[in-house]
């Protein structure tokens, strides 16, 4: 960094803590989201604005012996944060996708970390008189240690694993709506898996500065590589902020939250199905063609049926190996196949709407699995054979 108290860089670091608790106040005024999400993302927005704050207090090189001097007790105060950041985007996506989140005692396990990380700076850090704090500061004491360094680089990694955490939860949301509708185009969680694609690149990026550092406690390692590295972190954190807030009020009505856990679908491998269940199923998919209509979901066709919704879901599994949003998309295929055929002037978005297809892009990814051509490949085949 530069010889004046504020450069391009400190500044970053300044907007990423004034917007983020500007963020977060504006979250908690707000009504577009619910409560537990809103405090969530605002508490995350918070956390962001403590790690900024320490990126300056401890890098920022005019800042940071001119400010430390006289309050040598804010040094580390904002590393607390890197214990909660990863935690709270970890809650803030569960609390968005399961409608039934709610904050229970159970989760203060996950303060653990936190906690320790506390104790520790109260040991080595705190507890020396102000003196012992301003040579600290000087000279880089703590931060050159292998026991902070460690204890640093194991904070990083944890981060990553809440961030994979996270990736999880997402999985197990489509899973679950897949199991239960049979158009999910509605859904539109793109948004935040790029979101936490740059988290997770800032993170690596994160717990590969500390893996360098624990390199250099034996091998010398240039100090602008850390520098460089750091200072990108920087630029791309303030624009990740500010976008996980933008994208998370404008499109948190394409996530659609649905239970924790679904009391239809616990059952074990060793559930069977009855046969009747499943002339039943065929008999009204062949008659009635309720995959024509484009929201059914699973509880619909099993009252059609007249069967709970967890035999139908034990005979889709166990006997035709799909869940509900594959079944029911096979039904729509071959539906538009023969329509593809017979009704040559008809257009196939007419048709992928006619068979109960929302989506272009679902329509296509199906028959193109299914039959191993598009759409337009498969009636001009057949067109050439008959």
């Amino acid at each position: 960094m530069s010889s004046v108290v504020f450069n391009l860089n400190d500044i970053t670091l300044v907007m990423t803590i004034v917007l983020s608790i500007l963020f977060s106040l504006m979250l908690l005024s707000s009504h577009r989201m619910n409560d537990n999400s809103a405090y969530l993302l605002a508490a995350f927005l918070i956390s962001h604005a403590f790690i900024a704050f320490h990126e300056l207090t401890f890098f920022g090189e005019k800042f940071r012996f001119e400010a430390l001097e006289f309050a040598p007790n804010i040094l580390f105060v904002g590393s607390l944060a890197y214990c909660l950041d990863a935690v709270l985007l970890y809650f803030y996506i569960k609390s968005s996708v399961f409608s039934d989140f709610k904050f229970s005692k159970k989760y203060l396990v996950h303060l653990i970390p936190f906690f320790l990380y506390a104790i520790y700076l109260i040991f080595n850090y705190y507890s020396l008189s102000d003196i012992a704090k301003q040579i600290v500061i000087e000279n880089w004491g703590l931060y050159s240690t292998w026991h902070y360094v460690a204890t640093d680089t194991s904070i990083k990694l944890l981060r990553l694993a809440y961030l994979i955490g996270c990736f999880v939860l997402i999985a197990r949301y489509h899973k679950r709506h897949k199991e239960e509708r049979a158009d999910i185009s509605t859904i539109d969680l793109n948004w935040l898996r790029l979101l936490l694609i740059g988290f997770l690149a800032i993170m690596l990026t994160e717990a590969f500065l500390s893996i360098l550092k624990v390199i250099n406690l034996s091998y010398a390692i240039e100090v602008e590589t850390f520098i460089s590295i750091g200072l990108l972190s920087y630029y791309i954190t303030f624009l990740l902020v500010v976008s996980l807030l933008f994208y998370s009020v404008t499109k948190s009505h394409s996530i659609i939250p649905i239970p924790t856990t679904d009391e239809n679908q616990n059952f074990d491998e060793k559930s069977v199905y009855k046969p009747v269940y499943i002339e039943r199923i065929e008999t009204i998919m062949r008659k009635e063609k309720p995959y024509l209509l484009s929201d059914i979901t699973i509880d619909e066709l099993a009252k059609k049926l007249h069967v709970s919704t967890k035999d139908l879901s034990v005979t889709l599994n166990r006997h035709f190996q799909m869940n509900f949003y594959e079944f029911i998309n096979n039904y729509r295929i071959e539906e538009a196949k023969t329509l593809l055929v017979e009704d040559v002037n008809k257009s196939i978005t007419d048709i992928y709407f006619d068979v109960g297809f929302n989506s272009k892009s679902v329509f296509y990814t199906f028959f193109n699995k299914k039959e191993g051509i598009t759409p337009s490949e498969f009636r001009k085949r057949h067109s050439n054979n008959s």
